[in-house]
């Protein structure tokens, strides 16, 4: 391998078990203790500093705040004086202020402002300055699917508006705005009744009476990677609402794409239609989400809008209340459906911090001018002290009242098994079906919190993924998270699994995620809950909606043409389901999906769709005798007799698949889903991370690191295996202390040697970045070979701009002949190595997407011919707010 061990000094921690979730990573020591490195804005290190604000408390800003607009990622706030100021977390440029870094603390970032609107992480943001002009910042639209990022505001049109707006609404490649006078404008791509679908500048809607409210529906062309449909034109569709009560609509229905059937003709209504008296009023929404104990109290709601779990509204005389509609499933459970949250408010906002809807924020201002937040501050809304955010890029211990026996990432979310059978679980996912959660408790408990089985019983095996788990208690009963494995579901609690069905007492789980799970019974049966394959089929003459293929579906039914040798089972999420089993003889059995990942071994795209579900198990070609198997998201592993492991997935190039061979025998392999798209899986395209352990106690990592998730010691990216770091920072986490760490012996998996090999350490984050180490040499190096550390700032690609690394530390722009980090370095074998102390500076924004590239030859041409070079670092955003150095 490139990145292969020397030895370790003062090696301090030891493990026996690791788990990796999508941001961050779990270790187990062998006193039970458990170390948890990497993100923490869901709290999943169990830290307890990730705050939820359960009480409203205020933002102080040292003028009155006048409007208050919170998206999912981030908050804008206007006040008194025209200044607006922004907070929260910033991958796409949302907060406005010339970064990409996130930031907890208040900043100006305009100046003589009239109108605020947040876009988040998913749009552009907006102001209207005190001339009626739109400005806009954050992922601005360029056409099919490549928005740009703009870091500061910017003039949001090309031509200045003839008129004054007091509102603006972007979506697709189309922005409306409502001037002060009633009338509509709108500029982009695909405006409604425009000449011509191609940019027009701003242009006005004459044909309606003055308008009081708008909403604007548009689609842009979208990217068909099956091409079941034609490029689809950029459209927009205006409904609006005169004084009266009147509804107006123009444009053409925007077009949503579906990759089974034709959409049909879009209509389009070019002049403006007048709706009928009896139409849809889409601006009524309360309507349909007004909750009983409202209309018995005579509650008004006068303005309303969708928060976290629920609803947000406010009354004319300035109440504002927050409620939800109680689900049969939740009670008794969910104990808190309305509540009065404040009086004398004059604006709201509330929003979603989580795909799953768990945690949200609200803000409002008082007739004061104050500013309150309560909520989630996963996005660093409530405006805290960096600290209490505070992630960490080497491990550090969580706080468990016992030792435990096993640890779960999952997702954003992680879980701890104890020795006395209980489960503890922090972070978000973990109260995804707390049969206590309600608006006050639903949210990511940020210290261990114990999940409490209706019977009192001792847990010995525990498996998560994505929030759901599957238990095995002492009596051999399998417990399953919010009532999966049942039907009907009745309730949202934990439950016993698999009494009716006949399946036999359990010794072994594993879960897949999305109600995907398999259960390995003490007679070597194997059943599945959720997957479809392997399962034989339904019984003769059942429709596949009746309620008994439902039954079928989502409760334990038994996996068909599997041996009663069966001693581990694995599953994958997917998107729709994979399953492994491991039998006696080393064998590893599959069955389920196998169309995207490359998960069977197999280029499922290639297949015909008949074949993308493999029903029946079939065995997968293995170079060797399996010993375990390993799953995660969208990959799966096979640990191999003779020490490496046989993997396949998004990490493992897919269906070709990557032989892992290490100095030291592989025992276990964990993976975690794609940082960038966490909570949306299925379409995860760049992989993940995976951590080993090895026969000699040491852990070792690899993929994405931005943001911290592989313990290494810094928020960065690593292309081969490196050693975790321990809490020092160093390369010094040791599972198995009493086991010599030895030096490489081993090949590549080829045959041959590789060229060289790196031993690095790395610690601090992208503002500051120390990356220490060794180069070690290899028989047949030129004689008057140089070493070359060269980078480049994002993706190498033809006209990328390669970047440096001088004899004095300092990058540039490569010039020629290129400077060597180190001349004549006679590094003929693997005895001899080269200290490696660089200390990158680079002008400009920073050290964000830099890829670092080490090498040696005789030149830089040589090098290049050769393949003498390795890249073994990719920098992440800089999480400077939220990760401070210690």
């Amino acid at each position: 391998m490139l990145l292969c061990a020397a030895t370790l000094p003062s090696l301090q921690a030891q493990a026996q078990t690791l788990s990796t979730g999508a941001r961050h990573g779990l270790a187990l020591q062998a006193d039970g203790s458990v170390l948890a490195w990497g993100d923490n804005r869901q709290a999943q290190l169990g830290q307890g500093r990730t705050i939820y604000a359960a009480k409203a408390r205020e933002i102080a800003l040292p003028a009155k705040a006048t409007m208050v607009r919170t998206n999912r990622t981030s908050a804008l706030v206007l006040d008194a004086d025209g200044n607006v100021w922004s907070w929260g977390t910033n991958l796409r440029g949302e907060l406005g202020d010339g970064t990409h870094t996130d930031r907890s603390v208040p900043q100006i970032i305009f100046r003589g402002a009239t109108f605020i609107a947040n876009g988040g992480e998913w749009g552009p943001s907006f102001v209207i300055d005190q001339d009626g002009q739109p400005w806009w910042w954050g992922p601005l639209p360029n056409g099919v699917n490549t928005p740009v990022d703009a870091t500061v505001p910017q003039r949001a049109t090309t031509t200045r508006v003839p008129a004054r707006l007091v509102r603006v609404q972007q979506q697709g490649l189309t922005t409306v705005a409502l001037d002060d006078q009633g009338v509509v404008w709108s500029w982009g791509e695909g405006v409604a009744c425009a000449a011509s679908p191609g940019y027009s500048q701003p242009v006005a809607m004459r044909d309606v009476p003055p308008v009081v409210d708008l909403l604007v529906s548009a689609s842009a062309p979208v990217s068909d990677r099956w091409n079941y449909l034609p490029n689809q034109r950029p459209v927009s569709r205006i409904t609006a609402k005169t004084a009266d009560g009147t509804l107006w609509t123009w444009g053409t229905d925007p077009v949503y794409p579906s990759q089974t059937t034709l959409p049909p003709p879009p209509k389009t209504y070019c002049p403006p239609v007048r709706q009928p008296s009896t139409a849809y009023d889409p601006f009524d929404r309360y309507r349909d989400t007004v909750h009983p104990d409202m209309l018995r109290a005579g509650v008004q709601i006068k303005t309303i809008m969708v928060g976290g779990d629920g609803y947000l509204g406010l009354t004319a005389e300035g109440d504002l209340w927050e409620w939800r509609n109680v689900s049969p499933y939740e009670t008794p459970g969910w104990q808190i459906a309305l509540r009065k949250l404040a009086s004398n408010v004059v604006d709201a906002s509330s929003s979603r911090t989580e795909q799953r809807g768990l945690a949200s924020v609200i803000m409002y201002i008082t007739r004061d001018g104050k500013l309150h937040a309560l909520g989630s501050n996963t996005g660093g809304h409530l405006a805290t002290p960096a600290g209490e955010l505070e992630s960490a890029a080497s491990p550090r211990k969580v706080a468990l009242p016992g030792p435990a026996v096993s640890v779960h990432a999952s997702g954003t979310g992680s879980h701890a098994l104890l020795q006395d059978g209980r489960i503890f679980a922090w972070g978000d996912g973990a109260t995804q079906y707390d049969p206590s959660a309600n608006f006050i408790a639903g949210i990511p408990p940020q210290v261990p919190t114990q999940v409490v089985l209706p019977t009192p019983v001792a847990v010995q095996k525990l498996a998560t993924a994505l929030g759901q788990w599957l238990a095995v208690d002492a009596n051999g009963k399998v417990w399953s998270s919010g009532g999966w494995g049942i039907w009907p579901i009745t309730h949202r609690r934990p439950v016993i699994v698999g009494e009716a069905s006949g399946m036999p007492l359990a010794r072994d789980v594993a879960v897949g995620g999305n109600g995907r799970g398999l259960i390995l019974g003490v007679d070597g049966s194997v059943w599945r809950i959720g997957s479809n394959g392997g399962t034989g089929y339904l019984p003769p003459g059942t429709d596949i909606l009746s309620p008994a293929a439902t039954v079928w579906r989502y409760t334990p039914v038994k996996i068909i043409g599997l041996p009663s040798t069966i001693v581990q089972v694995a599953t994958v999420d997917d998107g729709y389901g994979a399953s492994y089993a491991l039998d006696a003889a080393g064998q590893v059995w599959f069955w389920g999906n196998r169309m995207n990942s490359g998960i069977a071994g197999v280029d499922g795209r290639a297949l015909p769709s008949a074949e993308w579900l493999v029903m029946d198990p079939i065995v997968l070609p293995m170079p060797g005798k399996a010993v375990s198997i390993h799953g995660g998201e969208f990959n799966a592993c096979a640990v191999l007799q003779d020490g490496t492991a046989q993997c396949y997935g998004k990490l493992f190039n897919n269906h070709l698949g990557r032989r892992l061979r290490m100095h030291a025998p592989i025992v276990a392999v964990s993976m975690g889903m794609d940082e960038d798209k966490a909570g949306i899986v299925t379409y995860a395209q760049r992989g993940g991370s995976v951590h080993l352990r090895l026969a000699d106690g040491t852990v070792w990592a690899l993929g994405q690191g931005r943001y911290g998730q592989l313990g290494t010691g810094a928020y960065a990216s690593v292309a081969e295996p490196v050693p975790v770091a321990g809490e020092a920072g160093r390369g010094e986490l040791d599972l198995a202390p009493a086991t010599p760490n030895v030096p490489t012996t081993a090949g590549n998996g080829t045959g041959q040697r590789p060229p060289f090999r790196v031993n690095m350490a790395l610690a601090g984050n992208p503002r500051s970045l120390a990356f220490n180490g060794e180069v070690f040499g290899s028989a047949g190096t030129p004689a008057g070979a140089n070493v070359y550390a060269l980078a480049t700032l994002g993706v190498p690609r033809p006209g990328s701009t390669w970047l440096q690394l001088d004899a004095q530390g300092h990058w540039s722009p490569l010039g020629w002949p290129v400077p060597a980090l180190a001349s004549n370095a006679q590094l003929s074998s693997e005895a001899q190595a080269l200290p490696l102390t660089l200390l990158p500076r680079l002008d400009g924004p920073g050290l964000e997407g830099l890829r670092l590239f080490i090498g040696y030859g005789s030149d830089v041409d040589e090098m290049l011919r050769a393949g003498r070079f390795r890249e073994v670092l990719e920098l992440g955003p800089d999480l400077g707010a939220l990760t401070p150095s210690y």
